[in-house]
């Protein structure tokens, strides 16, 4: 149930530059191939590993930052970054630039991470079920329902639903 909490509660207001940088690195995680062996999956992004990202790209793209001045924008000290640190940083996150100076951006950046981060914790199977029944006009609570259902059809269908007091001839268990 609280997974459907989760999915209707409203995104936080990102109304400066230092909000939403923050939520990118509240909500985008390194990849495996940027984690080393003794780091723990899913741990946020460092300022110093998203500078190193940006200058790592620096032959490329001209543009170099340091970890302190990626600080200064989370915390609001600065708030008027080059618009080539901007890019850098979107770049950095993988979300376009309009996300740090446009709403509209910014709103489907969230929604698009929010799937995102749904896809990683369910089975794509589950997402793309939620979103044909959204499409289809069934509430948050009917959707879990019948996610709930396709569940228990699955276990009695895999066997495991055979188990004492139940039968294999009546998998809803009535008789």
């Amino acid at each position: 149930m609280a997974d459907v909490r989760d999915t209707d509660r409203e995104l936080p207001p990102l109304d400066t530059l230092a909000a939403r940088l923050e939520y990118l690195f509240d909500k985008i995680r390194p990849t495996l191939d940027e984690l080393s062996d003794t780091d723990e999956p899913g741990r946020k992004y460092t300022n110093k590993e998203v500078a190193d990202k940006i200058n790592d790209a620096a032959p490329e793209t001209g543009v170099t930052i340091s970890a302190a001045y990626i600080g200064e924008l989370r915390r609001g000290v600065a708030s008027d970054p080059r618009t080539s640190h901007v890019r850098a940083l979107a770049s950095a996150f993988g979300v376009n630039s309009g996300y740090f100076v446009d709403d509209a951006a910014a709103q489907r950046t969230q929604d698009q991470i929010t799937l995102l981060n749904e896809l990683r914790r369910m089975d794509v199977k589950q997402v793309a079920l939620r979103q044909v029944l959204a499409d289809n006009g069934l509430s948050a609570t009917d959707t879990q329902l019948i996610e709930q259902m396709v569940a228990r059809l699955r276990a009695v269908a895999e066997g495991e639903g055979n188990g004492p007091g139940t039968t294999s001839s009546s998998p809803d268990n009535r008789g």
